[in-house]
């Protein structure tokens, strides 16, 4: 017996290791594995249509999935990291020689704009603060969000190779998992300890929460973010793209959402005395980016097991926190997967 026990030890002790020693071989590669992954699964839908339409020709289908992943959203990615890029750099130059230079201030001049310099120095009364406090930390805050920003930005440029290389290995990893996605997931169904049912039903779960994550979510933001890029470009507003991206973060920011962004701008507009470009920015924001949330993502998620607000809040933050961008997409999936699994267990073990 304590041979035995012995033995059984050492071959757990080597299948782990022996497991481990090949997970390290795809940590480098861990982004394009990631983001093609993220991309199946938003479009295995339309591949598998798409293999109906060429009566089963799965690999034809997966080439062309990835000639139209590769048009329309890496090559448009490409150029909005560029454009973003430029953005950054040029919004972070701006600010840090507007501190240096001491032409930064909190409260606007009076004699340029003197409702807005009325308005800011009454609410500043009102908070019962100083100029001096808040001055320090919108410094504060600008400074950590640009060196953030910065350091995403600086990477895009200084590692092209690097990411063009990242991009083709992606491509790669994409074409099979469209192609073998199904064998995939069905071997993977085979390794989990649970009966077929139940299997099956984690598979059910997990797919709603991934749906209304992925969609009810995800492509709400993305399109309210390239909304809010849409009508700031019109209006003229320095940064369009960097500020329309803040807009598509901020739609998970519970009960705030887009109007952290799009509120702020508003009132800008009036107090500064460009009330038409104001009125034109506060009535697309209401009646069409906001009204998004009431139509189009109930649509999406419907009958789907929705991942809460604030749950899905904390997921982005602690996904930018962990993996960058990258964060964005993977920290709402990792935190569904989770939810999905408890959500499993209170349907079939605590009923």
């Amino acid at each position: 017996m304590p041979s035995n026990k012995v033995s059984q030890f050492l071959a757990i002790t080597l299948g782990i290791l022996i497991f481990l020693s090949g997970a390290l071989l795809f940590i480098p590669f861990f982004e394009p594995i990631c983001w093609a992954i993220i991309l199946v699964l938003f479009f295995y839908p339309i591949h598998k249509r798409l293999v109906r339409l060429l009566k089963g020709a799965e690999a034809l289908s997966a080439l062309i999935m990835c000639v139209l992943n590769t048009a329309f959203i890496i090559i448009p990615v490409f150029i909005l990291l560029g454009s973003l890029t430029s953005e950054v750099f040029r919004v972070y130059n701006g600010v840090q020689t507007a501190i240096q230079s001491g032409n930064f201030t909190v409260i606007p001049d009076k004699k340029t704009h003197p409702t807005l310099h009325a308005y800011a120095s009454k609410a500043l009364e009102t908070m019962k603060t100083h100029e001096e406090g808040l001055y320090q930390t919108i410094v504060d805050i600008s400074k950590r969000t640009g060196e953030f920003f910065l350091k995403q930005g600086t990477a895009v440029a200084k590692n092209v190779a690097n990411i063009l290389f990242k991009a083709a290995l992606m491509l790669v990893t994409l074409f099979y998992l469209f192609r073998d996605g199904d064998e995939f997931l069905r071997r993977f169904k085979s390794l989990l300890p649970l009966r077929p049912q139940n299997v099956e039903h984690l598979t059910s779960v997990t797919a709603d929460v991934l749906y209304a994550t992925l969609y009810g979510n995800l492509l709400t933001g993305v399109i309210q973010g390239g909304l809010g890029v849409f009508i700031l470009w019109m209006l003229g507003f320095s940064a369009p793209i960097l500020w329309g991206i803040i807009m598509g973060i901020a739609t998970f920011i519970p009960m705030i959402g887009t109007a952290l962004v799009w509120g702020p701008a508003t009132l800008y507009l009036f107090f500064t005395g460009d009330y038409l470009k104001g009125a034109a920015l506060l009535s697309f924001s209401i009646l069409v980016i906001s009204q998004i949330d009431y139509f189009l993502r109930p649509y999406l998620i419907s009958g789907k097991t929705e991942l809460h607000s604030l749950f899905l809040f904390f997921s982005i933050l602690g996904g930018l926190n962990m993996f960058g961008f990258l964060g964005l997409i993977l920290g709402p999936i990792i935190v569904a997967l989770c939810m999905s699994v408890l959500e499993f267990y209170r349907q079939e073990l605590l009923t």
